[in-house]
């Protein structure tokens, strides 16, 4: 684990979901930041550095991974929507309101579980303010 996010929240006896809260971020991302899973954006970070009151390279050190290299690069093996919706730091329920769709929906979409339609694609592009080639790179034309 690169973080030190975990041992501090509990050395201080944090609960995650109240972390969670307070940081303004789902108790899964902290969880998924906490394990090492996912790359923190940088307003998180400042947000973590400013709550505990430690330096950002502290909490977050750098570290030439390779795993951390393909999670920021997006979560599924089709589409970088989870990374570019949490680095506009837009919440889940928010934007699947803002598309139209279920949050169940668009996680799956993230989680590359499911193959979006050519409409959500056009959505989701012109809500992120993104071309739909960069969203999605992997998609197949239809």
């Amino acid at each position: 684990m690169g973080n030190k996010l975990s041992h501090l929240r509990r050395a201080r006896g944090i609960k995650q979901y109240n972390l969670a809260r307070i940081l303004d971020v789902s108790p899964s991302f902290l969880c998924k930041i906490e394990k090492g899973l996912q790359e923190p954006t940088d307003i998180f970070k400042k947000k973590c550095a400013d709550f505990f009151n430690e330096p950002e390279e502290f909490l977050f050190p750098v570290t030439d991974n390779k795993k951390e290299t393909v999670i920021s690069e997006g979560v599924s093996g089709g589409n970088n929507l989870w990374t570019i919706r949490l680095k506009k730091n837009l919440k889940q329920n928010k934007l699947a309101e803002l598309i139209g769709c279920s949050p169940s929906y668009l996680s799956k979409i993230e989680k590359g579980l499911q193959e979006p339609n050519s409409i959500f694609k056009k959505k989701c592009a012109k809500i992120l303010k993104i071309k739909e080639m960069d969203l999605f790179p992997e998609s197949k034309s239809v």
